[in-house]
């Protein structure tokens, strides 16, 4: 019927779909758009019956059963293991992606059939294998090289004593055609792709900037910007505290950091300077998975980047201490550090105050009212990338997997042929087949390959988002900072002096005894409320002023830049991926061509 689902052994059934790898579920969508009910299917899909293979047992295990001496091994395995695993590991995620796996198995020179058992033993339903599944994919080999019998976990176990090392050669590095790096930021240093005949203003001579001589400055200060990097120190500090080093282009040395460092930071620069743009910091976690540990990393990477760029803060003495104290540790313990409130410390001359508009309320408000919106659309746009992501992670997963297929098919096909009996040699049309099927696998392996270095593109996207998401969360959260503590109590101070100013007409009135000192009191008391008037004055001047320096400055600017370079990243990535994806089929049709039909 139309309509009706497959059963069996159907897609919908995986949990590779389901429960997407890589610590990612989907808030928009329950299932994956994989999983959908075929509209065009009219009857169920047959289950698949695997054919009998050399070498190769029955169906492929979802879970590996445990065994101590097997996993005693894993965790302290050969160097090699851990030289090949870091080798491959391009994240910081502790994966290694399936068709990167896939590239050094085939280096092994084993049949196509026994790779394709020792991944679906050790990444049934991943399109990643961390630390263990990846060095239990290499024992395998080391075992099918050595015993070139049955490919099994009980084979395994019982050859742990006297396993050799694996024959593989590790692939050379694959190189991204998009120019889009996995640490990508939309401020970076230098434009990542010019656009011919792109103009920076709109309208004539005009600036952008509607002549703010500040925002004049920070014309092209993408150009010019500190690029930090923070990574995740494998070793921990004591049972589970997680250590990070922080690395910067334009600081000499790499430091290390915890992440209670960066909440000492965050919380100074927040009594120091509350009416300015400061990012939030990533949550923290007890027992975190890895992916929610990258997840905090790549947080705490933005977090910085926004702070050492900020126009202001960047000449933070907290922060620059922050940021090349080496033991950092224990200059807190050995520093008093004033948090005192960037007002107190700082005037405002005649011109800067002229400069701040007398309808910066309204300015203010039209951004306010606007912010919701702003932040739910940009972390849908997160939320859809990150789809878009998994999706291209599970299409070079299921890529690998193809190739795999296709190579056991083009090794097993000439085998087949009725001609193989009683002389053991298939006919021409079988072999050229097989041999038309190799190519098509190796195809299909360039395709993973290619679905592979693309994901680099879609990670800068989804980090790009997310930096201007964060930028918009980090003005609503001045706004919620600004309603909270630009109060003051000028109004009150006013008439406590009237008050004051009263009594001391009544006390000169009365002449009581020793009067003049009661006066000279209220007198000194009267200067005291005054000087705090003025001071408190001077602060709300200094107030809009930081409003509107965050707003025009920081981020007017920060906003055009972030969204200009980061969808021109975006497309021109997807477009090299593209164009590199279309030649790997153009080379593919060009290989059938020479494939015979009869």
């Amino acid at each position: 019927m139309f309509n009706t689902p497959r059963t069996g052994s159907s897609l919908t059934t995986s949990s590779l779909l389901t429960q997407p790898q890589g610590g990612f579920a989907d808030p928009l969508a329950p299932t994956s758009g994989y999983s959908e009910v075929d509209p065009w299917s009219g009857s169920q899909s047959p289950v698949r019956s695997p054919s009998p293979r050399s070498g190769v047992s029955g169906e492929p295990e979802a879970n590996v059963s445990p065994n101590p001496s097997r996993d005693a091994y894993l965790n302290d395995p050969p160097s090699l293991y851990i030289s090949l695993f870091r080798g491959l590991e391009p994240s910081h995620l502790g994966e290694v992606s399936l068709p990167a796996v896939q590239r050094l198995l085939l280096t092994s020179k084993l049949p196509a059939s026994t790779l394709e058992r020792i991944l679906d033993l050790t990444a049934h339903n991943k399109v990643a294998l961390d630390r263990s599944t990846f060095f239990l994919a290499l024992a395998l080999v080391a075992l099918a090289q050595n015993e070139g019998g049955e490919v099994s976990l009980e084979a395994l176990d019982a050859a742990l004593g006297t396993l050799p090392l694996p024959q593989l050669q590790r692939p050379g590095p694959t190189q991204p055609q998009s120019s889009v790096s996995s640490s990508f930021s939309p401020w970076d240093t230098a434009p990542r792709y010019a656009v011919p005949g792109a103009q920076t203003q709109t309208n004539g001579d005009e600036p952008l900037n509607g002549g703010n001589a500040e925002a004049e400055a920070e014309r092209g200060f993408w150009r010019r910007l500190e690029t930090v990097d923070v990574q995740i120190i494998p070793e921990k500090e004591g049972w589970f505290l997680q250590k990070y080093r922080v690395v910067s282009d334009k600081r000499p040395e790499p430091l290390n950091r915890r992440y209670s460092d960066f909440v000492w930071l965050l919380t100074t620069l927040t009594q120091r300077y509350p009416f300015r743009l400061l990012p939030a910091l990533p949550p923290k976690r007890i027992s975190p998975d890895a992916s929610f540990l990258e997840q905090r990393r790549k947080g705490l990477r933005r977090f910085l980047n926004a702070l050492v760029n900020h126009p202001v803060i960047r000449d933070d003495g907290a922060l620059n201490v922050f940021m090349t104290e080496i033991n950092f540790e224990a200059w807190r313990k050995r520093m008093k550090v004033s948090t005192e409130e960037e007002s107190v410390s700082k005037r405002l001359n005649p011109a800067q105050e002229m400069v701040i508009p007398s309808d910066l309320e309204e300015k203010l408000d039209r951004l306010r009212t606007r912010l919701p919106g702003l932040i739910a659309s940009y972390q849908k746009m997160v939320t859809l990338a990150e789809r878009e992501l998994h999706r291209l992670q599970v299409a070079a997963a299921e890529s690998s997997r193809f190739a795999l297929s296709l190579q056991t098919v083009a090794e097993d096909l000439p085998a087949s042929c009725h001609r193989c009996v009683p002389t053991g040699q298939s006919c021409d049309l079988c072999t050229a087949v097989g041999r038309g099927l190799g190519d098509v696998g190796n195809g299909w392996s360039s395709l993973a390959a290619q679905r592979d270095r693309d994901t680099a593109t879609i990670v800068a996207a989804v980090e790009a988002l997310k930096t201007q998401r964060d930028m918009y969360g980090a003005f609503r959260d001045l706004f919620h900072r600004h309603s909270r503590l630009s109060r003051d109590s000028v109004d009150t101070l006013r008439k406590r002096i009237e008050g004051l100013q009263g009594k001391i007409e009544k006390t000169r009135q009365a002449q009581k005894p020793g009067y003049e000192a009661e006066v000279e009191k209220l007198v000194i008391a009267i200067d005291q409320d005054n000087t705090t008037i003025d001071n408190l004055l001077h602060r709300r001047v200094f107030i809009r002023a930081c409003m509107w320096h965050e707003l025009s400055v920081v981020f007017h600017t920060r906003q055009a830049a972030a969204a200009t370079l980061g969808w021109r990243a975006w497309a021109n990535g997807e477009h090299e991926a593209a164009g590199a994806e279309t030649r790997v089929w153009e080379r593919l049709i060009e290989d059938l061509e020479r494939m015979p039909t009869d």
